[in-house]
Protein backbone atom coordinates (compact mmCIF):
# COMPACT_ATOMS: atom_id res chain seq x y z
CA UNK A 1 0.00 0.00 0.00
CA UNK A 2 1.29 3.41 -0.93
CA UNK A 3 -0.01 6.60 0.60
CA UNK A 4 0.73 10.14 -0.48
CA UNK A 5 0.03 12.90 1.98
CA UNK A 6 0.07 16.50 0.83
CA UNK A 7 -0.14 19.07 3.57
CA UNK A 8 -1.63 22.47 2.91
CA UNK A 9 0.68 24.91 4.73
CA UNK A 10 -1.80 27.79 4.35
CA UNK A 11 -4.58 25.78 5.99
CA UNK A 12 -2.23 24.63 8.75
CA UNK A 13 -1.22 28.24 9.43
CA UNK A 14 -4.90 29.28 9.59
CA UNK A 15 -5.60 26.50 12.09
CA UNK A 16 -2.65 27.50 14.27
CA UNK A 17 -3.81 31.12 14.28
CA UNK A 18 -7.41 30.07 14.97
CA UNK A 19 -6.27 27.98 17.94
CA UNK A 20 -4.44 30.96 19.45
CA UNK A 21 -7.42 33.29 18.91
CA UNK A 22 -9.93 30.77 20.26
CA UNK A 23 -8.29 30.30 23.65
CA UNK A 24 -8.97 33.78 25.13
CA UNK A 25 -12.48 33.72 23.64
CA UNK A 26 -13.13 30.43 25.40
CA UNK A 27 -11.74 31.75 28.68
CA UNK A 28 -13.97 34.83 28.44
CA UNK A 29 -17.00 32.63 27.69
CA UNK A 30 -16.11 30.46 30.69
CA UNK A 31 -15.96 33.52 32.93
CA UNK A 32 -19.41 34.52 31.70
CA UNK A 33 -20.75 30.99 32.21
CA UNK A 34 -19.44 30.90 35.78
CA UNK A 35 -21.18 34.21 36.44
CA UNK A 36 -24.42 32.92 34.88
CA UNK A 37 -24.27 29.78 37.01
CA UNK A 38 -24.32 32.02 40.12
CA UNK A 39 -21.75 29.90 41.94
CA UNK A 40 -19.32 32.61 43.07
CA UNK A 41 -20.03 33.65 46.67
CA UNK A 42 -21.57 37.11 46.71
CA UNK A 43 -22.07 39.64 49.45
CA UNK A 44 -21.21 42.96 47.82
CA UNK A 45 -20.31 41.68 44.34
CA UNK A 46 -16.63 42.65 44.58
CA UNK A 47 -15.41 39.06 44.27
CA UNK A 48 -17.52 38.28 41.22
CA UNK A 49 -16.63 41.58 39.55
CA UNK A 50 -12.91 41.06 40.18
CA UNK A 51 -12.74 38.14 37.74
CA UNK A 52 -10.26 38.69 34.94
CA UNK A 53 -9.12 36.63 31.99
CA UNK A 54 -5.58 36.33 30.73
CA UNK A 55 -3.90 34.25 28.08
CA UNK A 56 -0.42 33.73 26.75
CA UNK A 57 0.45 31.31 24.00
CA UNK A 58 -1.53 28.13 24.55
CA UNK A 59 -2.46 28.87 28.17
CA UNK A 60 -5.37 30.86 29.52
CA UNK A 61 -6.50 31.58 33.04
CA UNK A 62 -9.33 33.18 34.96
CA UNK A 63 -8.50 34.76 38.27
CA UNK A 64 -10.53 36.43 40.99
CA UNK A 65 -8.56 39.30 42.43
CA UNK A 66 -9.62 40.10 45.97
CA UNK A 67 -7.69 39.49 49.20
CA UNK A 68 -10.22 36.84 50.24
CA UNK A 69 -10.77 35.04 46.90
CA UNK A 70 -8.29 32.23 47.64
CA UNK A 71 -9.69 31.60 51.12
CA UNK A 72 -13.26 31.33 49.83
CA UNK A 73 -12.31 29.22 46.80
CA UNK A 74 -10.39 26.59 48.74
CA UNK A 75 -12.88 26.24 51.60
CA UNK A 76 -16.06 24.74 50.16
CA UNK A 77 -17.12 23.77 53.68
CA UNK A 78 -17.99 27.40 54.47
CA UNK A 79 -21.67 28.17 54.83
CA UNK A 80 -22.03 30.57 51.88
CA UNK A 81 -25.04 32.86 51.79
CA UNK A 82 -27.48 31.95 49.04
CA UNK A 83 -29.69 35.04 48.86
CA UNK A 84 -27.75 36.73 46.02
CA UNK A 85 -26.16 33.74 44.28
CA UNK A 86 -28.30 30.69 45.03
CA UNK A 87 -25.59 28.22 43.99
CA UNK A 88 -22.71 29.91 45.85
CA UNK A 89 -19.95 27.48 46.73
CA UNK A 90 -16.25 27.08 47.10
CA UNK A 91 -14.17 25.72 44.21
CA UNK A 92 -16.66 27.31 41.80
CA UNK A 93 -14.52 26.72 38.69
CA UNK A 94 -13.68 23.07 39.36
CA UNK A 95 -16.62 21.72 37.33
CA UNK A 96 -14.90 23.07 34.20
CA UNK A 97 -11.74 21.09 34.90
CA UNK A 98 -12.93 17.90 36.56
CA UNK A 99 -16.71 17.85 36.38
CA UNK A 100 -19.77 18.11 34.19
CA UNK A 101 -18.74 21.38 32.54
CA UNK A 102 -15.56 19.84 31.10
CA UNK A 103 -17.49 18.84 27.97
CA UNK A 104 -19.00 22.33 27.73
CA UNK A 105 -15.49 23.77 27.76
CA UNK A 106 -14.32 21.49 24.93
CA UNK A 107 -17.43 22.18 22.85
CA UNK A 108 -17.12 25.94 23.34
CA UNK A 109 -13.47 25.86 22.30
CA UNK A 110 -14.44 23.79 19.26
CA UNK A 111 -17.10 26.33 18.24
CA UNK A 112 -14.65 29.21 18.51
CA UNK A 113 -11.98 27.22 16.65
CA UNK A 114 -14.38 26.52 13.79
CA UNK A 115 -15.50 30.15 13.74
CA UNK A 116 -11.93 31.50 13.74
CA UNK A 117 -10.57 29.00 11.18
CA UNK A 118 -11.86 30.96 8.20
CA UNK A 119 -13.61 28.01 6.61
CA UNK A 120 -10.81 25.47 7.06
CA UNK A 121 -12.99 23.53 9.53
CA UNK A 122 -16.39 22.78 8.06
Amino acid sequence: MKVNVKLNPIAIKKLEEAAIKSLPLTAEATKTEISNMKVVPKETGNLEESASVGSEGNTAHISWNTPYARRLYYHPEYNFRKDKNPNAQGRWADSFQHGPKKDWLAETYGKFLKQQSGGVIK
